[in-house]
């Protein structure tokens, strides 16, 4: 039993540092040295067959279909004499990962430092507070920032359906407009050529307003005037400014090197510089407990990106190789729009986004549409479809976390979704006629 559970910390250590060998060999191929993709490629797919018995349940039913229906799309290219994508299967979301990984390290500077005997605030001033906390350090520190507020506010209670709307919608507004989710990084890999500033600019007035009606909605709710919030220190926040700043300026600066790159390369670099300064010589142990043991919980992601890869290139192949075409003749505004619902709904079901995105990309890549429109509506996917289904990641880790039903999310977010989908298809119009 003892040399089982070693074996298992053994292979969890070695992914560790298999993900951060794969986050330099990506910041490398970005800055252009001559590296292949395919080399951090490998460096993931090793770490995820290391990690993949830690995935379970929904996650791993879905990482086993994808897979399963892109090797079929890789098969029938094959079949058909025509060369399956194995590259873009091996790497095509090598950067977007090395982000995500790259991120995590964060959370050892990042993080909102609360005293454990400060009082708790409470009432609808402490409800907006805590939205806006949550968003802003979900932005960067992702669904770290969920847990770290809601273990606070149920330490003493349970965790209320106000509560969890809060956290809930307060996080995924800020896949809208965040460059470190990955719903960023996954819309700027399947809309190529998208441009990281125009998708930010057109997300943060829309999260901006999801934020403001999430504030006056849920603050009319019956027990919003006992409202138990989470003591927020926004001083906290010049460590994720200073970081968005440098990524924006690096990307002025050199405009020639992947967005993605910058933000894995910065996100290390900025983390190691703080931790010197604030613990000297002990600021590395940290980093390599971060690389044994923090890394390696990212593998519920890192799966589910990796066979993402694959489903996107096999349906790629397969429709390459059948010269199958949609019956359109070009794809605006509109078709986003009811791509963005039909999206929206397939979530609600329970289809992760990245299933969504991967397929469409696949399926709309020939029509060669607006990839600054397609990566938007991505984005409005990944939004509204986190929060308002029972089976989002994000929902599911706070019912194992804290005991909250997840179909409730559907009915105590659901007209808030609604409604996004209606300021969403605006804004869809909107930036077609601007673009035209």
């Amino acid at each position: 039993m003892e040399s089982t559970r070693r074996l298992a910390q053994g292979r969890t250590e070695l992914a560790g540092w298999l993900l951060l060998v794969a986050i330099v060999l990506s910041v490398m191929h970005g800055l252009d040295s001559g590296l292949p993709p395919a080399a951090p490629g490998a460096a993931f797919w090793i770490a995820g067959l290391l990690l993949f018995a830690q995935v379970t349940g929904l996650q791993r039913v879905q990482t086993l279909l994808m897979l399963l229906v892109g090797a079929v799309g890789l098969g029938y290219a094959w079949s058909q004499g025509q060369a399956p994508e194995w590259g873009k299967a091996l790497a095509t979301n090598q950067a977007m990962l090395a982000m995500l990984a790259g991120v995590t390290f964060l959370r050892l500077i990042a993080l909102p430092e609360t005293q454990a005997d400060e009082a708790d605030p409470r009432g609808r001033a402490a409800l907006w507070r805590t939205l806006l906390g949550v968003h802003l350090f979900g932005s960067v520190i992702n669904l770290s920032a969920v847990m770290i507020l809601g273990d606070r506010q149920s330490r003493n209670a349970p965790l209320t359906p106000l509560q969890a709307s809060v956290l809930s919608r307060g996080f995924a507004l800020a896949a809208h407009w965040s460059p470190f989710f990955a719903a960023m990084g996954i819309s700027l890999t399947n809309a190529p050529g998208a441009q990281l500033l125009t998708l930010s600019s057109i997300g943060l007035p829309l999260a901006a307003v999801g934020l403001a009606v999430s504030a006056w909605q849920l603050s009319r709710w019956p027990d919003a005037p006992t409202f138990v919030g989470y003591p927020m220190h926004f001083a906290a926040l010049w460590i994720p400014a200073l970081l968005a700043i440098l990524v924006l300026s690096a990307h002025v600066i050199l405009p020639t090197v992947p967005i993605l790159s910058l933000i894995s390369s910065l996100a290390l670099a900025m983390t190691l510089g703080v931790l010197s300064l604030r613990y000297g010589a002990a600021g590395w142990t940290r980093m390599i407990d971060h690389i044994r043991t923090g890394l390696p919980r990212m593998s519920g992601e890192l799966v589910l990106f990796l066979a993402a890869g694959v489903l996107a290139a096999g349906i790629s192949s397969a429709v390459r190789s059948s010269g199958f075409t949609l019956d359109i003749i070009e794809f605006g505004a509109t078709e986003a729009s009811l791509l963005l619902t039909l999206m929206v709904g397939l979530s609600a079901a329970g289809v992760h986004p990245v299933i969504s995105i991967a397929t469409a990309h696949g399926l709309l890549a020939p029509l060669a549409p607006d990839p600054n429109l397609m990566g938007i509506t991505y984005l409005m996917a990944w939004a509204a479809g986190v929060s308002s289904s029972p089976l989002s990641g994000m929902h599911l880790a706070m019912y194992g976390r804290y005991g909250i039903d997840p179909r409730g999310f559907l009915r105590w977010n659901g007209g808030f979704t609604l409604f996004m989908l209606a300021v969403d298809t605006l804004v869809l119009h909107g930036y077609q006629a601007l673009a035209a």
